[in-house]
């Protein structure tokens, strides 16, 4: 452990500073000694008999130590809440002050130019907790994690996985090294908050060897907030683009591809889509318990010798409601009764829903204006509790109204829809438009158009149903599909739509985010 000590002592380290912070100095004097003052509070009061603790910022804590460690210094803050370190050495130090289950870290440098370090204000705070993941050598069992310059040492599990319960306040430097030879696996620098988990995911071992045509993530990269708490068996999407993968190295089917867990096994799943003409790709991978999303994930292609593999169902066991979570988003349903729509969050409270008239086209109850007036009571209880109601008049030519929304802030590839459900009655006729639109550049759409029923009625609208591109104003879905940012609906030759429970089939939120 000493040896690998000194190997840290040969590497510059970035300053760190402390959470809590007054005012501070550190430069030139007259003296020729060093010297250090620091004055700690507690809850704005100064605090005494705040025990402390100087190490080289460099040190980590020996896993064979059997006495006591021998700090550079020290002692207790006097009733004033001052320490005062006279004669100091030089070189880069922490400073840890402890008292109860609050502490802090500071690091101060001295040298031949800086002799002096003041700090009149140091606030001691509630501990946080650090957790991460080693990447552990292929032949260990566990690694060691310490926090520089302080005296906390842990030992990972089997995984790699650790968890400091007691880390202090402050910017910290966390370091982890192979067990068997104690060579350096990684570090990672990070702020510390009271009463905070800070995650510093993967601690990435860099002598670990990454085939030429393969890529290796952890799989917590494919696990948006919305997800969780995750429910196993399930499904993560992967989704590849020509920022992360290389699709002239691939077979033109992916039938190459080859992704294996952390342990090396082979993870089941299914290609929903895999396009060349425009570099997108989607992977539906199985996961059967948490434990397969602990290590990195590796993604292999390129092997011209590769089989294909046999078919495989990911979705199978998983229960409707997780199927439904992860294939499908509602746009609108208006049961909020305000002026966003239906997406959850992060998108939640982002995007208006609108009622646009063009050319000489009117809306009653100012719904231009005021959207939310077109809100009223369901008729079925199918529905939920609202529906929109929409009077309008645009009985002549080239007249029309626009009821739609934003879904992203910007263009979307939506290659893997498999359908639009709109739930749609009055009369008139309409066309149901899915487009993007970019100020000084070309407005892309798709649209299906249809009539209106006297009754409720289910719309569904597959990418096959959408028109063909007219050499105008429509692209169709094959050039429309990767530029998506709008749902729109335009009625016309009529007076009067209701709308409700527009969603989209085979996305899910990540595709809008």
């Amino acid at each position: 452990m000493k040896n690998f000590s000194k190997l840290l002592y040969l590497v510059p380290f970035g300053i760190l500073a402390a959470c809590g912070l007054g005012n501070d100095s550190a430069g030139n004097t007259t003296e020729i000694e060093n010297a250090i003052a620091i004055r700690v509070f507690n809850e704005g009061t100064p605090a005494a008999k705040v025990r402390y603790q100087v190490l080289p910022s460099w040190y980590v804590a020996d896993t064979a130590e059997t006495s006591a460690v021998k700090y550079t210094y020290e002692g207790e803050t006097d009733t004033n809440g001052w320490v005062h370190i006279d004669r100091h050495e030089n070189g880069s130090y922490i400073i840890n002050f402890t008292k109860g289950d609050s502490s802090i870290v500071l690091q101060y440098t001295l040298n031949n130019l800086n002799h002096e370090y003041t700090l009149d204000s140091a606030s001691l705070e509630a501990v946080g907790a650090v957790k991460g993941l080693v990447d552990l050598p292929d032949s260990a069992n566990y690694a060691w994690v310490a926090i520089q310059g302080t005296n906390e040492i842990i030992k990972t599990d089997s995984l790699g996985q650790f968890v400091i319960r007691k880390a202090p306040c402050g910017n910290l430097t966390v370091s982890a090294w192979d067990a068997q030879d104690l060579s350096a696996i990684g570090q990672v620098s990070t702020t510390v908050t009271t009463n905070d988990t800070i995650d510093l995911g993967l601690i990435e071992n860099p002598n670990k060897v990454v085939p030429e045509n393969a890529i290796r993530f952890m799989p917590s990269e494919l696990i948006s907030n919305w997800m969780r708490p995750l429910s196993f068996p399930t499904v993560l999407v992967l989704r590849l683009t020509e920022d992360n993968f290389d699709f002239k190295k691939a077979a033109k089917d992916g039938s190459d591809i080859r992704l294996y867990d952390g342990s090396g096994n082979l993870l089941p799943f299914e290609i929903d889509g895999w396009d060349t003409t425009i570099n997108s790709a989607t992977l539906n991978i199985r996961v059967e318990s948490a434990a397969d999303t602990v290590r990195p994930w590796m993604l292999m292609w390129g092997d011209k010798k590769a089989e294909k593999l046999k078919d495989v169902n990911v979705w199978k066991g998983l229960s409707d409601s997780l199927v439904n979570a992860l294939n499908s988003v509602t746009i609108l349903n208006f049961e909020s009764g305000t002026k966003y729509n239906a997406l959850p969050a992060p998108l939640n409270n982002k995007f208006d829903w609108y009622v646009q008239p063009h050319d000489s086209a009117t809306v009653k109850n100012d719904l231009a204006k005021t959207p939310t007036n077109g809100i009223e009571k369901a008729d079925s209880s199918i529905f939920g509790k609202n529906v929109l109601h929409v009077q309008y008049q645009a009985n002549k030519l080239g007249r029309y109204v626009v009821i739609g929304t934003r879904i992203a802030d910007h263009q979307h590839d939506l290659s893997k829809l498999d359908s639009v459900e709109v739930w749609i009655k009055g009369d008139g006729d309409f066309e149901i438009v899915l487009e993007t639109i970019v100020e000084s550049d070309t407005n892309y759409k798709t649209s299906y158009k249809g009539s209106v029923n006297k009754e409720w009625t289910r719309v569904v609208v597959t990418p096959k149903d959408f028109t063909n591109a007219d050499g105008k104003s429509y692209h169709g879905w094959d050039v429309t599909r990767n530029k998506i940012t709008r749902f729109t609906i335009f009625v016309y030759n009529g007076s009067d739509v209701w709308i409700d429970n527009v969603k989209m089939y085979g996305i899910n939120l990540d595709d809008l985010l």
